[in-house]
């Protein structure tokens, strides 16, 4: 059975070092967050099977040769700790979100722009390699913490709330030029194909009442006071009769007050006021400038106890606390490893619990001794100091995880091609 627990450490350590991996990965680029939530069901088993790992070695250690009183403590024990596990490992992002003060819950919206800006090269941190590193371990741990050091590192946070909304404008300008075609991809398929409905069912509408049909009569909808909701999602044939009659041209239905409600609530605010629903990609590009302001205003006025700034926070925090869990469980696995291979050529002594000190303090050593161009920089340090004691701890334990990612990323990488 030991040598059965070995091989279930091992096969845990490898799936939890290509979980960090990829986690890395999708941080590193701008995932969608419901995909993003997609992971907690990985990280989930992930943490239920470490600790299970860890439990039935325990009950191995202090019941073996014990027969049917070993069977039913591991029995027992899994039955406790993977839903335990379980619901720790799904609870503590969204119990974090909850309950993260005001202060902190802006902080992660100037973390949500920050982290856009710095993936869409349209902002540096002055004398932070991040550009040269992006593609590194280094780099990719950086903009995956990057919600829990704006958090709890403050410097940083407060030169961005002197103007943050003009922050978001330059990032956003950025991120819209560098996604112009999937902007311009997304009016093709939410709004073109709807209104090209309704400009159908209109011209048939007109057919009918020219035709003197009754029962196609001229149904304006009741449009309610700017920013006020319809309260309701009306069809296209509602639409098409609410049209004024006597349009000719497929530009004017395009130009319409309905075909305009059908952009403004697909799009958001990449809905420009006064745009050609029908532009082609280089007349579109008129728009980027628009779009970005829009997009930087709806951010700066979230409200951050509102359904949007929790999706945030819990976007940011997911990844951070995954990450670190991760380490916690590959550690455990990585010194049940040692400690098993020792023991295979030396036998158990009671020297084994200095041996086990030792791999634990290598653990946590190891990672702060190695150097981290982006940690050492003296830009990280000016823009990422710790603004009160309480912050320290917090910071300095993202720290260690931090070069801890970074070095089992670049360790990784080329070895389980995870990238």
């Amino acid at each position: 059975m030991l040598i059965a627990l070995v091989v279930l450490n091992a096969i845990n350590l490898l799936c939890n070092l290509l979980f960090n991996a990829e986690l890395l990965n999708m941080a590193g680029a701008d995932i969608p967050i419901k995909k993003l939530e997609v992971l907690e069901t990985y990280s989930q088993v992930l943490a239920a099977s470490g600790m299970c790992l860890l439990v039935w070695r325990i009950c191995f250690r202090r019941h073996q040769g014990k027969g049917r009183v070993l069977w039913v403590w591991l029995a027992a024990s899994t039955a406790l700790v993977i839903p335990t596990s379980w619901w720790i490992q799904g609870a503590v992002p969204d119990l974090i979100a909850d309950r993260f003060p005001e202060p902190l819950r802006v902080s992660s919206l100037f973390a949500y722009v920050a982290k856009k800006g710095l993936l869409y090269d349209s902002l540096t941190i002055p004398r932070v390699p991040y550009k040269e590193l992006k593609d590194q371990g280094e780099g990719k741990a950086f903009v995956a913490n990057l919600g829990v050091l704006m958090s709890v590192q403050g410097s940083y946070v407060q030169l961005i709330d002197k103007n943050f909304q003009g922050f978001s404008t330059a990032v956003f300008r950025g991120y819209t030029v560098r996604n112009a075609d999937a902007l311009y991809e997304r009016i093709q398929e939410e709004v073109v194909p709807p209104v090209n409905d309704m400009i159908r069912a209109y011209v048939n509408l007109e057919g009918f009442r020219a035709a003197g049909i009754p029962g196609y009569d001229w149904k304006p909808i009741p449009w309610p006071a700017a920013g006020v909701d319809l309260g309701y999602q009306p069809s296209i044939d509602e639409y098409a009769r609410s049209l004024k009659p006597g349009l000719r041209s497929r530009e004017d239905i395009a130009d319409s007050i309905e075909a305009r409600y059908i952009a403004r609530t697909s799009l958001g605010p990449i809905y420009v006021k006064g745009m050609s629903l029908l532009a082609n990609r280089e007349h579109f590009q008129r728009y980027l400038p628009h779009i970005a302001e829009n997009m930087a205003f709806e951010v700066a006025h979230t409200d951050p106890h509102g359904p949007d700034a929790v999706r945030v926070l819990k976007n940011l925090w997911f990844i951070p606390f995954s990450l670190v869990s991760g380490l916690f469980f590959g550690s455990i696995s990585l010194v049940i490893l040692i400690m098993s291979g020792i023991e295979s050529m030396t036998g158990r002594s009671r020297k084994m619990k200095y041996v086990r000190l030792a791999a634990i303090a290598s653990i946590v050593i190891v990672p702060l001794m190695v150097s981290n161009p982006i940690l050492d920089s003296s830009g990280y340090k000016e823009a990422f100091q710790s603004v009160d004691r309480k912050s320290v701890l917090v910071a300095s334990v993202f720290r260690w995880a931090m070069s801890s990612q970074a070095l089992l990323y670049n360790i990784t990488k080329p070895l389980l091609k995870a990238e």
